[in-house]
């Protein structure tokens, strides 16, 4: 009988045995750049707007994304994989589209980046911002909703050291700004998404070097509405089991059920979500205060609401 910590919820079985019968598809040669180049890569970190960054570039009739999926965890996760599983999720792409792909988890991987490098030296990277202190507590509630975590806050970063370090910027911003060149780096603070998106849709427009077409309407929709999940076992079976399946490239099925409202079953959008204390707010602005002044002297702009003690 496993043994769970405090902080970590158990899946409601022990033992499954899953059967998946699929077509095997004809895959492109193990050959990165005989085919295909990736143009833009989103990086992320999670929980800074990149959903709504995903939908919309979606829109653009230049770009093609990987089909199926939001996230392919290529470059950190499952670079093993090798290319030709890579590929397989651009192969509908046209000739005439760009490559592009929205992978938050990838910010804070350094081999991310230099894998994204060696691919492609001119490979344009979107970096989306947020108050450092609001990111880390909407990635542990991240956490929490897909059943990974069932602790407080203050337990869950010690279990989950990413939920702090993933917002260290100074040391992760500056890592794609070294490797890339700033040139090739575009900055963009969740803010301003939710103060002026179409201004911000077309300065992404304009940093990947396609066509300001008009503005797709769910620019202007708020996306990733927060919600908490109210059987964790039950959540982290069925986060597990997505995982699985799009590993194998069968996103049709995970698709299907999450179309089908399968998420509405151990989540909900009411009652009142957990929020983060003053005092532990107070004391992540201390923590992440050379982060927040890196960014605002990249910037050239004070975040002072970065440092607002909620």
């Amino acid at each position: 009988m496993p043994i769970y910590g405090k902080c970590f919820a158990p899946t409601p079985c022990g033992n499954i045995v899953i059967m998946v019968i699929f077509q095997k598809t004809k895959v492109l040669q193990n050959n990165e750049d005989v085919f295909m180049q990736l143009k833009v890569v989103g990086v992320g970190p999670q929980k800074t707007g990149t959903t709504w960054l995903d939908r919309c570039l979606r829109e653009h009739p230049q770009l093609c994304f990987p089909q199926g999926t939001k996230e392919t965890f290529f470059f950190d996760e499952r670079f093993d994989k090798g290319w030709s599983w890579y590929w397989t999720h651009f192969r509908y792409c046209m000739n005439s589209q760009f490559c592009a792909e929205i992978g938050p988890t990838y910010f804070d991987v350094p081999e991310a980046a230099a894998r994204l490098y060696r691919h492609n030296q001119n490979c344009r990277i979107i970096i989306t911002l947020r108050d450092p202190a609001s990111r880390s507590f909407s990635l542990y509630l991240h956490y929490k909703l897909y059943g990974e975590l069932r602790c407080e806050f203050h337990e869950a970063i010690m279990h989950m050291p990413r939920i702090i370090e993933s917002s260290r910027y100074r040391m992760h911003l500056g890592r794609w700004l070294e490797i890339f060149g700033k040139e090739h780096v575009l900055i963009i603070l969740q803010d301003d998404i939710a103060a002026f998106p179409g201004q911000v849709l077309k300065q992404v427009y304009n940093f990947i070097g396609i066509d300001n077409v008009p503005l797709p309407v769910l620019a202007e929709e708020h996306v990733n509405i927060a919600s908490y999940t109210v059987f964790p076992s039950l959540s982290r079976f069925c986060n597990s089991m997505a995982n699985f399946l799009r590993g194998r490239r069968l996103h049709s099925p995970v698709n299907f059920f999450k179309n089908l409202g399968l998420k509405r079953i151990y989540t909900s959008t009411s009652g009142v979500l957990p929020k983060l204390e003053p005092d532990i707010r107070r004391n992540l602005i201390e923590e992440f205060e050379p982060d927040i002044a890196y960014v605002e002297k990249l910037l050239g702009r004070p975040l002072t609401g970065w440092r607002r003690v909620k």
